[in-house]
């Protein structure tokens, strides 16, 4: 892989900490359809950083979603236990940013902040090269 490459994969890995981080302090504070955004954002991210080590980088979110279960669930290739939490986050972030009222309550955005973490530690652990 080349240092590009494996530049992006960082940075994007940040993003999705990042993402992640601010998605626990939006729960905190109570603002659940923020939550949601920033918990999907941080499993995109690292599913972007994900499909980068098979040389892909789809364009659109759909394309990242799509392309993400084709290399690692379908496969098998790929950490089963959340093999379902990117299309699970897309779509609780499209009734969180679109629906009025979304209808999300903590529980969901909790769940939703629980599920990502647990992506994140999986992607970094199984997928991307160590930094």
């Amino acid at each position: 892989m080349s240092e590009e490459n494996n530049d992006q994969i960082r940075a994007l890995q940040e993003k999705s900490e990042q993402a992640l981080s601010d998605a626990e302090l939006l729960l905190e504070n109570g603002s659940m359809e923020a939550t949601v955004n920033r918990g999907y954002y941080a499993v995109f991210q690292i599913a972007r950083a994900a499909l980068l080590t098979r040389g892909e980088s789809p364009n659109t979110h759909s394309g990242v979603i799509r392309r993400f279960g084709y290399h690692f669930v379908r496969t098998g290739q790929g950490p089963d236990e959340v093999g379902d939490t990117p299309t699970t986050a897309q779509s609780m972030r499209g009734r969180a940013d679109y629906d009025a009222p979304a209808d999300l309550d903590q529980e969901d955005a909790a769940n939703l902040v629980d599920d990502a973490r647990r992506f994140l530690e999986v992607i970094r652990e199984q997928v991307l090269p160590s930094r």
